[in-house]
């Protein structure tokens, strides 16, 4: 019996203009962010719910992405959703400083999402989540910056290339004055961040300093003045930078 059950829904969906790839016409899948992820903030919601707009009235909505086909016919509806399932996916992850998409380190470099893993987040194809990468490029949506390193003398290594998502999009839905407040604030955290790890920095490399010429002082001493002694816990580097960390940290905190 669930065997005959599955069969009919499929039948159904078959019908109703499924084309076997899980696309339903009149039920389209939106992008859904991970479970864990943070709270992002409330103007990238807001463009991801207002683009979906798009799905029902492309030639209104987004004239540029339904002509990105190069065809004057309607945008076919597996690939209008395909498109608005990866464009949901690159605004998640936008940094709103830069509008760059990508995962940002702890030791400040920003890393872009490789295609494999936006095909994986959309739950879609890899040449499908291709396809509506070039469809928003040809739009004039995004812009792709490939990264390639040298490793040898002629030999690169790819990395996951850096998109970036136009203001104009913003603009398109009304949301370009919250765009640039939001922005401004984003802008004055991470200035403040750099603030206070600039001078915790200066002197994480002087202690650094000191430990290397300890070190290069030690090897030039005989066997018999290089015993092992234990230093005073106030004397040690590590936990001088962490007292240093705390005075640093609390004299910059407001009142």
């Amino acid at each position: 019996m669930n065997r005959i059950a599955e069969n009919n829904n499929n039948f159904d969906t078959f019908i109703s203009g499924g084309n076997g790839c899980g696309h339903s016409p009149a039920h389209p899948r939106w992008f859904s962010p991970p479970e864990n992820h943070k709270e992002r903030p409330r103007i990238l919601g807001k463009l991801s719910e207002k683009i979906r707009a798009y799905y029902h009235d492309p030639e209104a909505i987004l004239p540029s992405l339904n002509l990105a086909n190069g065809s004057e016919r309607k945008q076919r509806s597996e690939r209008r959703e395909a498109c608005l399932q990866v464009l949901s996916c690159l605004t998640h992850y936008l940094d709103l400083v830069t509008l760059r998409v990508g995962i940002p380190w702890k030791d400040g470099s920003f890393g872009g999402i490789s295609m494999e893993r936006i095909a994986t987040l959309c739950g879609i194809g890899l040449r499908r989540a291709e396809r509506a990468i070039r469809d928003l490029v040809a739009a004039g949506i995004i812009t792709v910056h490939p990264i390639a390193k040298q490793s040898g003398l002629a030999t690169y290594t790819g990395y996951p290339a850096i998109r970036t998502i136009s203001t104009s999009l913003f603009k398109a839905f009304g949301l370009s004055k919250w765009l640039r407040h939001e922005r401004d604030k984003a802008s004055r955290r991470h200035h403040k961040q750099k603030r206070r790890e600039e001078p915790i920095g200066r002197l994480e490399l002087i202690i650094k300093a000191a430990e290397a010429k300890k070190t290069q002082h030690n090897q030039t001493r005989t066997p018999e003045e290089t015993t092992p002694q234990k230093s005073p816990p106030s004397q040690d580097p590590r936990s001088a930078i962490a007292h240093l960390k705390k005075i640093v940290i609390g004299k910059r905190r407001p009142p």
